[in-house]
């Protein structure tokens, strides 16, 4: 009898940045960070994905995940309207790869394993948030000001 190797169930932080499907996000990254319409068209599809979130599958620190990646499409989404530009271009490139790895359905655990898929999603977006923490604290705290320029969907939580 042969047995089948299988992916462990979990990811830890190594593993996922080091898979093939966040090199390949890295390597889109600049593309899309180079063409507007591209990363307006990435934002419009991680916006989707983080609207059609299950709620009930969720605990704090999911919460928390959604939270940062709602802000990075807020930050991209600004960047991109001219609204918000403050932001050094390394940054820009490295929001949008994390932004690919989380739309991409075929990472290095697949979405569709109800919960555990975003396991490495999370990972990715937490090194990807520990990488641009004073960038996006500085994005926050200017969003802060602003009386509701940014166009965000009103179920989508401001961090």
């Amino acid at each position: 009898m042969t047995t089948k190797s299988t992916k462990k169930s979990t990811a830890n932080p190594e593993e996922a940045v080091n898979s093939k499907a966040f090199q390949q996000a890295k390597n889109k990254a600049e593309e899309y960070a180079r063409d507007p319409e591209k990363a307006q068209n990435l934002v419009d599809k991680a916006m989707k994905k983080a609207k059609g979130r299950n709620m009930g599958q969720l605990d704090q620190a999911l919460d928390e995940f959604w939270g940062y990646v709602t802000a990075l499409i807020r930050l991209v989404r600004a960047y991109y309207t001219k609204q918000y530009t403050d932001v050094p271009w390394k940054t820009i490139v490295v929001v949008i790869a994390g932004l690919i790895y989380f739309v991409s359905p075929l990472d290095f655990i697949p979405d569709v394993i109800p919960v555990l898929g975003l396991t490495d999603d999370a990972i990715v977006i937490a090194l990807v948030v520990k990488q641009i923490q004073s960038d996006l604290d500085r994005f926050l705290a200017w969003e802060e000001t602003q009386e509701n320029i940014i166009d965000e969907p009103e179920d989508l939580e401001v961090l």
